[in-house]
């Protein structure tokens, strides 16, 4: 799980394998922090269903170099290179979490060469979102953000200094202790999450792609959220591929109404709302998501 691939460029990135040698390939993006390693719990459900999970690490995570100024139009230029150099002619794209702009992106970008899209918990395009509801352009339907999450990810961003000294001292406690704090993140969450995170191979998979993700220390972390914190230059009706949303309703990480709010954003969208499930959900549903994904990806419904 220490592979590297270069790029055209002569760039490298951190790269996992995961399920099946030669299954149906799936570039899998992980959250934020975390890193190539997230999807190592994917790997006997992957084989079983014959697929083959392909984890690069953002920059600023795992093996990854950070990159400067990092936008999501040039990020995902990178995520294309990396499927240059892996030969993927078409390909599945699943993204999970802060995994999810960047796979909606590259779905724009490469229409037909992708397969199908999944999308787990994903974060949304929250500055659209926020401008949209301002403007009366979003339907009552959808909640406004929390203020919670304005602040994180809209606000914070702009304190660059502030987010980088929190950071740090998270990351010291959690290299520190990082069962205890993990505990600690489990009983901060919903139930429906904090009892999916206290299962002991979860809580393991989570402490080994977090200390990966803190490798080179918080940037890569800083990097995803100014990213996101941004308009996302994404044509949404160019993407061709069949999607599936999963989003919990008691998901507490990421803004479910701009998740819900991306669903009708993407062409051919199937959302699956997960009544009082929270953002972790996917932990306990690994075959559901990456069969569903399969089944689109092979032309079922």
């Amino acid at each position: 799980m220490g592979e590297t691939i270069e790029l055209a460029d002569g760039r490298r990135f951190g790269l996992a394998r995961f399920g099946a040698p030669d299954g149906h390939p799936v570039l899998a993006l992980h959250g934020a922090p975390a890193s190539r390693l997230m999807f190592d719990v994917t790997d006997e459900t992957a084989k079983g269903l014959g697929m083959t999970l392909f984890c690069p690490d953002r920059p600023g995570y795992g093996l990854t170099p950070l990159d400067e100024a990092p936008t999501l139009h040039g990020r995902t230029d990178d995520l294309i290179g990396i499927a240059d150099a892996l030969s993927l002619k078409r390909f599945s794209v699943l993204g999970v979490s802060g995994g999810g702009p960047y796979g909606v992106a590259l779905a724009a970008r490469l229409g037909d060469r992708i397969a199908g899209l999944g999308l787990v918990s994903p974060l949304g395009p929250v500055a659209q979102f926020h401008e949209a509801k301002a403007a009366g352009l979003v339907d009552d339907n959808h909640k406004p953000m929390s203020r919670g999450h304005h602040i994180f990810f809209l606000d914070l961003p702009k304190h660059r200094g502030v987010l980088s000294f929190q950071a740090g001292l998270s990351a010291r406690v959690f290299k520190t202790a990082p069962h205890l704090f993990a505990r600690m993140f489990a009983w901060s969450l919903s139930a429906a999450d904090s009892k999916v995170l206290q299962q002991p191979h979860v809580q393991e998979s989570l402490i080994g792609m977090t200390l990966e993700a803190l490798r080179q220390g918080v940037e890569g972390g800083l990097s995803d959220l100014e990213v996101f914190s941004q308009p996302w230059p994404v044509a949404f009706e160019a993407i061709t591929a069949p999607s599936i949303l999963w989003q919990g309703t008691a998901d507490q990480i990421v803004p479910s109404a701009v998740s819900v709010w991306l669903s009708g954003l993407i062409p051919n969208c199937r959302l699956e709302q997960l009544e009082d499930c929270g953002h972790f959900w996917v932990y306990d549903h690994l075959e559901e998501v990456l069969g569903g994904l399969l089944e689109i990806s092979s032309g079922g419904t």
